[in-house]
C-alpha cells in the first residue's frame, strides 16, 4: 500500500513503519498513507489517550489504507501521536500542543 509496510500490534499498541528498502520514520509513513486525508472535525476525546481527537476522511479508495491497522484500537504511531480508526475515518490524537497546531494548520 503506497510502498509502505505497516506492522501494527493491537495487543501492545505499537506501529512499525517500513519502506521498500529501509525502516521509515513514523512521520514518513503517516504522510505516505494519510497525507491526502482531509480533516473534517475536532472532537472531545472519550476513552482516547489525549484531550481532543482529530477526525479525517479518506478520499476515494485511500480508505483502504486504514485496513493496515486494527479498528477501534489506539496505537502509538509516533512519539507524540496516537491513531485509531472506525473503518471509515482516521482518528488522530496529538499529545503536544505544537503537534496539534501543525496538524490543524491550514485545515
Amino acid at each position: 500500500m503506497a510502498g509502505i509496510e505497516v506492522v501494527a500490534c493491537a495487543r501492545c499498541g505499537t506501529v512499525e513503519w517500513s519502506g521498500p528498502t529501509r525502516s521509515l520514520d513514523p512521520a514518513e509513513g503517516m504522510a505516505a498513507l494519510f497525507g491526502n486525508f482531509r480533516l473534517v472535525g475536532r472532537l472531545p476525546a472519550v476513552q482516547a489517550p489525549g484531550r481532543e481527537v482529530l477526525m479525517y476522511r479518506a478520499p476515494g479508495k485511500a480508505r483502504a489504507h486504514l485496513e493496515a491497522f486494527p479498528a477501534h484500537v489506539w496505537l502509538h504511531a509516533d512519539t507524540n501521536l496516537w491513531l485509531s480508526h472506525d473503518g471509515e475515518h482516521l482518528l488522530l490524537v496529538p499529545t503536544t500542543p505544537l503537534l496539534m497546531e501543525n496538524l490543524i494548520r491550514g485545515a
